[in-house]
């Protein structure tokens, strides 16, 4: 738990204790799930915030959440499930689970969210009608291949997402991760094409939130640029904030309170 001086500190509220389950994935995969709930009234039904976590190797459904515990605290708060499940690719589970986005990322691990979407449409206290996806990372990068491969959802944010594999190899400061996946994008183009949510984009209707730090090197500026016009030129409503001085992941505290109320603000413009 954070101290009392940080700036998330307003935004924790000690009632929100995690739960954790499993439910059966579409390969038969067994896929673990954390939920935070607001103390549940008989009758009631809630929207849903699934967060998707970065990555994907490296985390887990256990370990991944607790940078953005304020976030969820803030939505647990306001009446929101937060529901975030291990898609395939996730550290820790085994060669052939871990491998299954081996060049082909995108595919399994959104199938993966979207069971765990449809396990949750059968729970009586959720409301199927207000979905949202929200991730960093690799997690903004599923939110945009969310976002194009589903109309499911009724609000998604983008984190430091990535557009286009074969321009984000170009652009990266290490992409040698991307190249294990896929070899050269000046050789092996199609793998690169297959696995970017830019391919696709003109499936996209999700009204989308994108933010990034524009000192980015992991996930450059370039990325969420892309998706941004792109996403305009389809009249698909869409924002895109860029904040200053600011790399992968965020340190300066009035960037770190405004991306929370930012995302706070989108999901209830779009999910009231």
């Amino acid at each position: 738990m954070l101290n009392a001086n940080h700036p998330y500190a307003p935004y924790l509220d000690s009632h929100a204790v995690p739960t954790f389950g499993n439910i059966t994935g579409p390969d038969g995969s067994k896929l673990y799930y954390r939920m935070l709930s607001p103390p549940r009234q008989p009758g009631k039904r809630y929207p849903v915030y699934l967060f998707v976590y970065g990555g994907p190797h490296g985390q887990q459904v256990t370990n991944a959440w607790y940078g953005s515990l304020p976030l969820h605290e803030a939505l647990v708060d306001k009446g929101w499930i937060v529901f975030t499940i291990d898609n395939r690719g996730t550290n820790r589970r085994g060669t052939k689970f871990e491998n299954a986005v081996y060049r082909s990322m995108g595919d399994a691990e959104v199938q993966d969210q979207l069971a765990g979407v449809e396990w949750l449409k059968k729970q009586p206290y959720v409301d199927v009608s207000k979905i949202a996806v929200q991730g960093w990372s690799y997690g903004g990068y599923m939110s945009e291949w969310a976002i194009t491969q589903t109309n499911r959802f009724k609000a998604a944010v983008s984190g430091a997402g990535l557009a286009d594999r074969a321009t984000e190899y170009g652009t990266e400061e290490h992409p040698s991760y991307d190249e294990w996946f896929y070899g050269l994008p000046y050789e092996k183009p199609e793998g690169f094409r297959k696995s970017s949510p830019i391919t696709y984009i003109r499936n996209a209707k999700t009204p989308t939130l994108i933010l990034q730090g524009d000192a980015d090197t992991v996930d450059p500026l370039s990325q969420s640029q892309m998706l941004h016009r792109a996403l305009k030129r389809y009249g698909v409503e869409t924002e895109l904030v860029i904040y200053p001085r600011e790399g992968h992941g965020l340190r300066e505290e009035k960037h770190l309170i405004d991306r929370l109320n930012r995302i706070v603000g989108w999901f209830d413009k779009h999910l009231k």
